[in-house]
């Protein structure tokens, strides 16, 4: 584990933004959909107060609305973390990209960024309400950010079969990058070193290509991030899509067979290649960062079961994985109880 988590705490960019690519639902930016007569983004906001190993907290949307929520929900912008609002740009890099450097107390006309090349900061999407402290805790605790440039969080399917729907109640079905070790969904966590990353341009393509159901996206985006002369990759690219693909359609079997086209440890090494950087993928055994808010009727789903899936989150028993690290990291157990 990383010395320097013992000492320093994480910023956290929260990212709201309402660029061209930004997925709206039912009309509205997700962050201020209500449950509960609260806003989405709020039960975020919340959960990040809580986290002891986070520092200050930058939130990247339409600032002026975001103000008003802030204001009207009575929320403390200074305990027990600062709150800074920053007003979005045109895209979700720059969004990320232009926060972290105000984290820093730098412009990009003079930009002095030499001393700050190993600072790490933790991006939250806004969309992710039954997101808890203690996954938080675990992602941050879990990440060897003295080995990795970049960690990005992965729930099994398993953590995340009590959110399906069944006979007579609502649920969110999702779908999963299906690797050799297992099936998983990302979960929307990144602990990242931005100044560490090379090729940082890559991430508004992965975003702006994200809804790759389109035979089309599929191919531009291939283009876009390979080339020609990371045509090696085009393999874990392929077997990727084809294992979503056959997993849509229900073919387990077929996704069994192209599953094994991509082990963990080469589709993090080709990832690490791309982006050049060092990226690394790690397990979280909490899954409620996973559970965002894609579409209506996830929106629909969750106003109906909110309650529910929040009681269930906030009460599901350690698992084996999480009592071996609370028992090697005393410094680093979360609480349970009620928050």
């Amino acid at each position: 584990m990383s010395s320097a988590k013992d000492n320093n705490k994480y910023d956290v960019i929260l990212v709201a933004g309402e660029g061209k690519s930004s997925y709206k639902v039912y009309h509205q930016n997700k962050a201020f959909l209500t449950l509960q007569g609260k806003c989405v983004i709020l039960y975020v906001i919340e959960t990040l107060q809580q986290v002891e190993s986070i520092g200050d907290i930058y939130i990247v949307g339409s600032k002026d609305q975001l103000d008003q929520v802030l204001h009207s929900s009575r929320i403390d912008r200074e305990y027990p973390k600062r709150i800074h609002v920053v007003e979005q740009k045109a895209n979700l890099y720059e969004n990320v990209w232009q926060t972290f450097l105000q984290s820093l107390h730098v412009t990009p006309e003079n930009s002095d960024t030499a001393a700050h090349r190993d600072k790490a900061v933790l991006v939250v999407p806004c969309d992710a309400p039954l997101i808890t402290p203690h996954e938080v805790e675990y992602f941050i605790a879990n990440a060897d950010m003295d080995k990795y440039d970049h960690v990005l969080g992965l729930v099994s399917r398993e953590k995340l079969r009590h959110f399906y729907p069944q006979e007579n109640k609502a649920g969110i079905k999702m779908a999963y990058l299906h690797i050799k070790e297992d099936s998983f969904r990302i979960n929307n966590l990144h602990l990242v070193k931005p100044l560490r990353i090379e090729n940082r341009e890559y991430i508004q393509k992965m975003y702006q290509y994200r809804y790759q159901r389109n035979f089309k996206n599929l191919v531009l985006f291939g283009l876009s991030v390979f080339g020609k002369d990371k045509a090696k990759h085009y393999k874990n690219y392929i077997g990727l899509q084809l294992c979503l693909f056959f997993g849509g359609l229900g073919l387990e079997f077929v996704v069994d067979y192209f599953r094994k086209l991509n082990p963990k440890r080469e589709l993090e090494e080709s990832i690490s290649n791309i982006m050049k950087t060092r990226f690394s993928a790690l397990e979280v055994p909490y899954p409620g960062a996973a559970l965002d808010i894609d579409n209506a009727k996830d929106y629909d789903a969750m106003k109906i079961q909110f309650d529910e899936w929040q009681k269930y989150l906030r009460t599901a028993p350690l698992t084996r994985v999480e009592k071996y690290s609370e028992a090697i990291s005393p410094s680093r157990k979360v609480a349970r109880t009620s928050h």
